[in-house]
């Protein structure tokens, strides 16, 4: 079952989706990420190359989704007078209000609704990308395609945290959230997203394929590839 990647769409492909459900998804996708150190391994390495410059610096976020990792960045930011200056990119325009509501005081934040699977998206200029669990919504060759063309755009690095295709971690994510108060979203996307994530050498074929020469792949708790890429210039 697990041998190939899964092309099957989840509802949270749906841009319409909208109101308590889309909600209560979002909060138990929140909570997911923070408890399994998702959001916080990929905010330390974004806070590495902050840290290297005295600059402001860009970081965009694609399929930002609630826009958790943006408001940690923030929040460390504004603790370590760093400027800086986040864009969130999703598809949902729910989604997006979602985030905003939760953005208090985050001057730093902004949002653009746009979707990224389209082949005329045209990401926009930043020193950094992140992104977390959403390049899996790429084909393999639709992946290679879009990061051809987005590392023109982009000055210093690309950081983004996948789920690995594993069949151990899909039958503990299915056991464990069905004792979980979390919505059927969660629970029906969150094994398709698994179904549909990489194991390690597609992603090492993925990367070659687009001509990215410095990376490194590293494997986190519960199931994770943290992967990382210089841009050449």
């Amino acid at each position: 079952m697990l041998g190939i990647r899964s092309s099957e769409k989840e509802q949270m492909d749906n841009f319409e989706l909208s109101g308590n459900e889309l909600n209560k998804t979002l909060s138990g996708l929140s909570i997911i990420n923070k408890y399994l150190g998702n959001t916080s391994a990929t905010c330390k390495a974004v806070k590495i190359e902050i840290l290297k410059s005295d600059k402001q610096i860009k970081i965009i976020d694609l399929g930002c989704g609630a826009g958790d990792n943006l408001r940690k960045i923030a929040k460390w930011c504004s603790k370590n007078n760093k400027q800086v200056e986040l864009l969130g990119i999703d598809g949902n325009a729910h989604v997006l209000k979602y985030a905003t509501e939760k953005n208090i005081n985050n001057s730093s934040i902004n949002y653009l609704k746009a979707d990224i699977l389209n082949p005329e998206f045209i990401l926009p200029t930043c020193n950094i990308l992140i992104s977390s669990h959403f390049m899996y919504h790429f084909s393999d060759h639709e992946f290679v395609e879009f990061l051809k063309k987005a590392k023109t755009n982009i000055t210093t690095k690309i950081i983004f945290s996948e789920l690995q295709r594993n069949s151990f971690a899909y039958s503990l994510f299915k056991i464990s959230s069905a004792l979980l108060p979390f919505s059927t979203i969660v629970k029906q996307d969150g094994l398709a997203a698994i179904r549909r994530s990489f194991i390690k050498k597609e992603l090492v074929s993925i990367l070659e394929k687009a001509q990215m020469k410095e990376y490194q792949i590293t494997w986190k708790w519960a199931f994770r590839f943290l992967i990382s890429i210089e841009i050449e210039k």
